[in-house]
């Protein structure tokens, strides 16, 4: 009898404080969850390769790569990679093709003042080394700005796009609705009721530029999708016909899976 006692009261302490987490992170929209972190995304790319991507972090629980297990290009995806400044901001984002190290692009993030960012994106041919610590913008072919405007929670709310010069920049005013997701156009689309994936981590909110409540999916496909006990996705319906273009991944599978390294909580859980 005293051999099964400790699984059960292992699991039950293990439900219950999943239960906990998710009733916390559903009752505050802008919380993000630091207990779960994104580990592996698979889908399958134009050319119908499939592509895993491993995501690696650092000490402070960052994401730093997003690295596909191919050794060699396939096409369709590219690898990510993340820096960040002595204050945890993001500073570099950088995307290359597999199994490479020259950037093909290259985000460089400023923090002028509060609620305010500027992304200045260097455009190269393949020769930008993510190694480079400091790369010079005019090393590029061409580069551009764009600006992000925050509210008081931190997130994006409007987005201005110089990206295609002499033509005039271009705005985008984001809002959120009462349920503290992002409101959509696009009549196909809804929301589920569980955790979005992106507030594993507040890069991955901005840096996606997505700081809802819940997960983006397509209505016809709400029963096809699966989660953990945490409510999160590892499971999400992608009709070949309409990607949800989840991570920057283009995805030409029916699913989009997800998988995750989730820890129990020691003590006061810190958001």
């Amino acid at each position: 009898m005293k051999l099964l006692l400790f699984p059960a009261i292992f699991i039950l302490l293990t439900a219950t404080s999943c239960h906990k987490v998710y009733d916390f992170i559903h009752d505050h929209p802008d919380a993000h969850d630091s207990l779960c972190r994104v580990t592996k995304i698979s889908v399958i790319n134009v050319l119908d390769h499939p592509d895993t991507f491993n995501i690696t972090y650092n000490e402070k629980g960052d994401p730093v790569s997003m690295v596909s297990t191919h050794t060699t290009y396939v096409g369709g995806n590219l690898d990510q990679y993340y820096r960040y400044d002595r204050f945890g901001r993001l500073s570099d984002y950088m995307l290359t093709f597999m199994a490479g190290t020259s950037a093909i692009i290259w985000h460089k993030y400023a923090y002028p003042r509060r609620n305010y960012v500027i992304d200045t994106v260097i455009n190269y041919p393949p020769s930008g080394d993510v190694r480079d610590p400091s790369p010079i913008a005019a090393d590029g072919s061409y580069f551009y700005l764009d600006t992000y405007n925050l509210d008081p929670h931190g997130r994006i709310v409007k987005a201005t796009y110089d990206y295609n010069p002499p033509y005039p920049p271009v705005t985008e005013v984001i809002s959120y609705d009462a349920h503290g997701n992002k409101v959509q156009s696009d009549s196909t689309l809804t929301y589920d009721d569980r955790i979005n994936v992106y507030r594993t981590n507040k890069t991955w909110q901005f840096l996606y530029n997505d700081y809802s409540r819940n997960n983006l999916v397509l209505k016809y496909a709400l029963a096809v999708n699966l989660y953990n006990a945490f409510g999160l996705p590892t499971r999400l319906g992608n009709p070949k016909n309409q990607a949800l273009y989840l991570f920057h991944l283009t995805n030409v599978d029916n699913y989009i899976y997800i998988s995750y390294a989730c820890s129990m909580p020691t003590g006061p859980i810190n958001y």
